[in-house]
């Protein structure tokens, strides 16, 4: 195939289509099995464009070398005499071609060169004494070289004799035979010299209008064949040795490409010398040294040896011996006429070499192959090893057939073989370095470097949307990891259909895809294009939350989304309402007016919006704006610093009074944690405790605000005997679900020696409702170390009644927002008192917490609520203030003290 042929197929637009199809198609691997064909084809075409370009062309012939060493043992026998020539070609009878060299022994004893034309006369008149069937004379005689002329001219005459002659262009270079030969018993010298100097190919015919000339091994194949009655003559498309047909090569098989094959030209099928002749020296048939039987019946073939005579060439076996196994003019027609031979008489084939069309479709089976081991392999070892069989394999089928007469390429399929497995090695890597390989998006890494083109170009605002999955993680635990890739698949092919044709997307993390929108064409303001993503995050959470069959079940994802532009007014964020009078701390400089973002800044932003949009629930979307930046950098500095305030001990505990509301007396304390900050000052817990939560923090905070507070109980406890006060600490999520909770608790309680019942620990509904059994188990423990227990925050919660009566509690603490709301119309007072009565009838007492009015604590007392506590008896007190308080012996029935103890 030509060249421009195969460019045409790579370049067409189809090609360009498919390949780009292949490439993006999703896929669960690191590419599919079209995709695998689709470039091992394309590897393929470009390997085939390179071989018609020749650039293959030096390599084959180097294996064609190869094989025909392998299958050919160049042993040329030297010249053996006397008795020794008897038992040297005892095992060659069936040998039909003689050999008679003219060494430089031969020379040296004539004494002489060029010989004269006596000795050629003295020659064939011994050979034709033994009726030999042809005398090949391979020594150009033009010109007469006496004495003999005349006798020589007589025995040429004879019609068992061929020479040859040189052809030469418009007669230049030409040496003519001898005259007295006839033209039908004239052959040309029929070697064809490849680039690289090697003799590879034989031309055996030509036409020039009605003129023909035929080779000298084909005149004497000729001459051999026609005594046996088979006639040898050219045909318009092969050379007919009786009913042998020899095809002439074309310029593009058998590893060959483009070169001239004008006239008739074959490959030479090198055969063992052992096969081809037997081989006498000029003075052995002068002086009868040989058999007869030898030369009867046989070519002879009568030509030099003689290194000095520059009559030798270049084959195959010369790299062999480092260029030293030179060939002989006369062995190498030796070996052409044995090869016409043996095809026309032992059915022999000549080398014969396949179509173009067939070399071309054996080498793309072979890149199909290695494109397909790649494509169902990763482990290297594996890969190594078909590709060592691979090799090994068209070695081996290429020997296999070069023996049996048939040339196929050798380097050809190895580098479509080896090349296309190397192209998809590369392009595996790439795929695993800037694609996912589960959905086949682009990942972080290529979508962040095409953001950062379009950052560059300042005129053109882009926006970002950060898309997430609600629930991704509970679904893959519900539905298996292998659902939730197909989720993951079928999330993105629903992109591809609803984004803009121009929109870039890809998968960044876990559950997350980001989606890159230029600015549409009627957008003028930063205002239009935040406008046109948000309708876009808007359109894609709607068609993303279609339902989805998985495993025959149908499932219902939402989405929550988070934009960023990348260009907008920098807004002056002065900090919200804080704790004290104090900055807060340094945040990471936000983005001045008018500049532009990087990739990961914009990237960034989106996840800070879409982690605002999780926080409010499923499917929502956000927007980015400084301000959440400013938040999400003070939280950032929160846990640095609280991480320092746990180490460095700058935590603080604050008590709150709990009143009996029946005898108006102190009855305990609730503790409260504060964060006195070197800086910030007083840090309320609404601050921080949040932060503590999420990072873990508050297993370390918990326990010791466990120790302190039941050190400072015992301490009190102490320091007044007739006022055994509890202490009521509240525990977090974390803290509840630890396993050594009961164990630790135990053991603070045993080194303080404070008297168990007098510790309350405290739990919120959700917490204890999370796992309903689990959290009895752990209570039941908890209950066993004779301590109290209460749910803080009642009815807040999601509590199921029917549970409530199965948990060990103690109390029931009526949240702050139903007690505020007693005394306004359509109040919660109905269900303060449904609360009270359900505590009561379940055998527990009740706390009221955000008591900040008298009417409030009488309500109260008149529901038979047991304790209450709140600003109107007093704010949460550090412990020396707490202390004062139990020593004045305070009694709330004085309702004149309640301004003094809210200052």
């Amino acid at each position: 195939m030509p060249l421009k042929t195969i460019g045409k197929l790579v370049a067409s637009p189809l090609a360009q289509q498919a390949t780009d199809l292949f490439i993006r198609i999703n896929t669960n691997r690191d590419f599919n099995f079209v995709s695998a064909i689709a470039l091992s084809s394309l590897t393929t075409a470009c390997i085939l464009g390179l071989s018609q370009m020749g650039l293959l062309q030096g390599l084959e012939l180097q294996a064609f070398d190869l094989l025909t060493q392998i299958t050919t043992t160049p042993n040329y026998p030297s010249n053996p005499t006397g008795a020794n020539a008897e038992s040297a070609w005892a095992d060659r009878k069936n040998q039909r071609i003689v050999i008679v060299s003219i060494t430089e022994k031969d020379i040296q004893a004539q004494k002489q060169w060029p010989l004269s034309d006596r000795v050629f006369a003295s020659l064939l008149i011994q050979l034709q004494e033994d009726s030999p069937a042809v005398i090949g004379l391979d020594i150009y005689r033009d010109i007469p070289h006496e004495p003999g002329s005349q006798a020589l001219a007589q025995q040429l005459q004879q019609d068992n004799v061929v020479a040859v002659n040189k052809l030469g262009f418009e007669g230049e270079g030409e040496v003519l035979a001898p005259s007295a030969v006839p033209e039908a018993r004239i052959g040309f010298t029929d070697f064809v010299v490849d680039a690289d100097g090697t003799v590879r190919r034989h031309f055996m015919f030509a036409a020039l209008g009605d003129s023909e000339f035929y080779s000298f091994s084909l005149r004497l194949a000729q001459r051999f064949l026609s005594q046996k009655g088979r006639v040898t003559q050219a045909e318009p498309n092969a050379i007919a040795l009786g009913a042998t047909r020899i095809k002439p090569i074309e310029p593009n098989t058998g590893g060959y490409q483009n070169i001239d094959t004008k006239g008739y030209q074959a490959l030479i099928r090198y055969f063992p010398m052992s096969e081809v002749a037997q081989q006498l020296s000029l003075m052995q048939v002068l002086s009868g040294d040989y058999d007869p039987t030898m030369i009867a019946g046989k070519i002879v073939i009568i030509g030099t040896t003689a290194a000095s005579q520059q009559d030798i060439f270049q084959t195959p076996f010369s790299a062999t011996a480092n260029g030293d196994l030179r060939t002989p003019g006369v062995v190498i027609h030796a070996q052409l006429t044995n090869q016409l031979l043996s095809a026309a008489l032992d059915g022999r084939s000549p080398l014969r070499s396949w179509s173009q069309w067939a070399e071309l479709s054996y080498a793309a089976l072979c890149g199909l192959g290695g494109g397909l081991v790649i494509w169902r392999f990763s482990r290297p070892h594996i890969i190594v090893i078909f590709t060592l069989a691979g090799i090994a394999g068209s070695f081996i089928a290429a020997g296999l057939l070069f023996a049996h007469g048939v040339w196929i390429p050798v380097v050809l399929p190895l580098a479509a073989l080896v090349g296309t497995e190397a192209s998809l090695m590369v392009y595996k890597e790439f795929r695993k370095t800037f694609y996912d390989s589960i959905t086949g998006l682009p990942n972080r890494a290529l979508f962040t470097q095409e953001l950062q083109q379009r950052l560059k170009q300042p005129q053109q605002p882009v926006a970002i949307i950060l898309l997430g999955i609600d629930g991704f993680k509970l679904f893959n635990e519900s539905f298996g990891l292998c659902s939730g890739d197909r989720l993951l698949q079928t999330i993105a092919y629903q992109l591809k259909q609803n984004l803009p044709a121009n929109a870039k997307f890809a998968r960044i993390a876990g559950d997350e895809f980001v989606v890159l929108l230029a600015k549409p064409a009627h957008c003028e303001v930063n205002e239009d294009i935040e406008t046109h993503a948000i309708a876009i995050a808007q359109r894609l959470s709607q068609r993303l939350s279609t339902p989805v069959n998985i495993h025959r079940q149908k499932v219902f994802p939402s989405v929550s989304t988070g934009i960023a532009i990348s260009s907008y007014l920098e807004e002056q964020i002065q900090p919200s309402t804080n704790s004290t009078n104090l900055p807060p701390p340094a945040a990471p400089a936000a983005h001045p007016s008018h500049q532009r973002l990087n990739a990961e800044d914009l990237l960034r932003d989106a996840q800070t919006a879409i982690s605002r949009a999780k926080s409010k629930g499923r499917g929502r979307c956000e927007t980015f704006n400084p301000a959440m930046r400013v938040k999400l950098s003070n939280r950032i500095w929160i846990e640095a610093d609280l991480r320092d305030a746990i180490k460095q001990q700058n935590l603080l505990l604050y008590y709150q009074p709990l009143v009996c509301l029946k005898t108006m007396q102190l009855a305990g304390f609730e503790a409260l944690i504060r964060w006195q900050h070197p800086t910030r000052g007083m840090i309320s817990p609404g601050e921080f405790i949040a932060v503590a939560e999420d990072t873990g923090l508050i297993i370390p905070i918990g326990q010791w605000v466990l120790e302190a507070a039941c050190t400072q109980a015992q301490k009190w406890r102490q320091q007044f005997p007739d006022r055994p006060l509890f202490i009521s600490v509240n525990l977090s999520g974390r803290q509840f679900s630890q396993q050594d909770l009961v164990q630790q608790i135990d053991r603070i309680l045993t080194e303080t020696q404070l008297e168990r019942s007098a510790l309350k620990l405290e739990l919120t509904e959700s917490v204890v409702m999370d796992d309903v059994d689990a959290s009895i188990d752990i209570l039941l423990q908890l209950k066993a170390l004779k301590l109290k227990l209460g749910i803080d925050d009642f009815g807040t919660g999601y509590s199921s009644l029917s549970y409530l009566h199965k948990f060990p509690i103690d109390t029931l603490k009526v949240d702050r927002s139903f007690v505020m709301e007693m005394d306004s119309p359509g109040g919660t007072a109905e269900l303060v008192k449904t609360i009270i009565a359900l505590g009561h009838n379940l055998g527990m007492n009740i706390v009221a917490e955000g008591i900040e009015e008298e009417g409030q604590a009488q309500k109260l007392q008149a529901l038979q609520c047991e304790y209450g506590q709140g600003y109107l008896f007093a704010k949460p007190l550090p412990a020396q203030a707490a202390e004062d308080l139990m020593a004045n012996s305070v009694d709330w029935r004085q309702y004149g003290l309640k301004s003094s103890l809210k200052e």
